[in-house]
């Protein structure tokens, strides 16, 4: 199985604040049960229908930090893209995500620096409520770097 390509390859000189890129998700059963053996979190909550009935959210919610890790595919695929690193989160979670329900992740520069950005991220729910909120701290893809690569980019990218 080839895996999909970076689709994108921002440095800092290329970002600029309102900068975005919207993901459209749902959380399936099978990424809890995914979650579930990577994280070790086999909450009921997450897994069982009439524990999770009794609960204040009615029924199974997803994991938060699957949206979370949303915006890991945004950041490292699309914006900044390609050789860009993570190196913070700060997140709320503000409402429940629910299995087999349609979510937006968003992440939008807020603030562009020396050598790295700041991005507001959100999932918002179908009808446009915010379910988890926060900021991420990037380092892009260094123009030196990038320049370095020469022809050999565009066969990285998508």
């Amino acid at each position: 199985m080839s895996q999909p390509k970076p689709r994108a390859c921002h440095t800092i000189q290329d970002l600029s604040v309102g900068m975005s890129f919207e993901h459209p998700y749902q959380v399936t059963d099978e990424d809890v049960q995914k979650f579930g053996e990577i994280s070790g979190d086999f909450n009921p909550a997450h897994f069982d229908d009439e524990y999770a009935a009794g609960t204040r959210f009615g029924k199974r919610i997803a994991h938060g930090m699957i949206s979370v890790a949303k915006f890991s595919g945004i950041f490292g695929m699309d914006l900044p893209g390609l050789g860009a690193i993570w190196a913070g989160q700060k997140v709320k979670f503000l409402a429940p995500v629910y299995l087999n329900q349609p979510y937006v992740a968003k992440a939008e520069v807020t603030e562009v620096g020396e050598k790295s950005a700041k991005f507001r991220t959100t999932c918002s729910d179908a009808e446009g409520n915010i379910v988890l909120e926060g900021e991420a701290v990037l380092y892009p893809i260094p123009q030196k770097i990038k320049d370095g690569m020469g022809e050999e980019l565009a066969g990285l990218l998508g």
